[in-house]
């Protein structure tokens, strides 16, 4: 047991050692700067060098549908219209979308969980919309 712990160190030691060296000491083969690697003979001092710059990297459009953070309960809401809003006997029903929904009923791909006087809220999965008058 005791030897077997004694070489796992000695591994753990040459390793760290090893990646201090090579990160610590240049290597023979190194990259030139751009300014060293003409090997066409100076001419004149006038002549300017040109260092290539890279182009920044274009991040395009913005996909806010793939960002976790995002609340897309705004852009739910463009799906539903809330016409109005009724008191019955067995409770209230909403008019949404043309459509008369009471709590309970399913209406694209959302639940109608709760209906007020004033608001309804539609629930699906993680994401819940409240649509009021």
């Amino acid at each position: 047991m005791k030897h077997s712990i004694q070489i796992i160190f000695i591994v753990c030691v040459c390793t760290v050692l090893l990646w201090f060296l090579f990160d610590v000491f240049p290597r023979k083969h190194s990259v030139k700067p751009f300014s060293e690697q003409s090997d066409a003979p100076k001419k004149a001092t006038s002549q300017l060098t040109i260092e290539k710059i890279p182009k920044p990297l274009s991040l395009g459009e913005i996909e806010w549908e793939k960002d976790i953070f995002y609340d897309k309960s705004e852009s739910y809401k463009k799906l539903f219209r809330l016409t109005g809003i009724s008191k019955m006997r067995d409770g209230y029903k909403a008019f949404i979308n043309n459509e008369i929904m009471m709590e309970g009923d399913r209406i694209r791909g959302f639940t109608v969980q709760i209906i007020t006087e004033k608001k309804v809220v539609l629930k699906k999965n993680n994401s819940s919309v409240t649509l009021r008058l």
